[in-house]
């Protein structure tokens, strides 16, 4: 059995305990995800969603790897507990409508057609309404 200490455990738990956070994990459930692709679903500000995966990472639910200009998260249950934590949590998030909906809006995206501005350059889905719009 591993040791681990209460503040571990607390950072886990405190990772789990927050609705965008859940969200997150949500759709890396599905596949590898770059920064921009998270905030695009999302309809958050890039530093939002970095600061969020941070707190993921450092709890120990993501890993992280460079691909040139992006950064791709994975889920990564880097230790039994964070396994034993991570396991019930999707089961009941995948089963969520919002999550579901999350889910299915990405499949509309892709990195390598988003831009800087979090704008598709060919074709997007927009992130507050959710309908299709031409980009330039």
């Amino acid at each position: 059995m591993e040791t681990r200490s209460l503040k571990q455990t607390v950072q886990k738990l405190k990772a789990l305990a927050d609705p965008t956070r859940i969200r997150l994990l949500a759709m890396l459930s599905q596949r590898s995800l770059c920064v921009c692709e998270l905030t695009f679903a999302l309809g958050l500000a890039q530093p939002t969603v970095s600061k969020h995966m941070k707190q993921l990472e450092d709890a120990g639910f993501v890993s992280r790897e460079r691909d040139g200009t992006w950064i791709i998260y994975s889920i990564d249950a880097q230790d039994e507990l964070s396994k034993m934590l991570l396991e019930p949590v999707m089961e009941s998030v995948l089963s969520d409508n919002e999550c579901r909906t999350l889910i299915k809006k990405l499949e509309g995206i892709d990195r390598s057609c988003i831009s800087g501005d979090g704008r598709c350059i060919k074709k997007h889905i927009t992130p507050r309404y959710g309908r299709e719009a031409h980009g330039a």
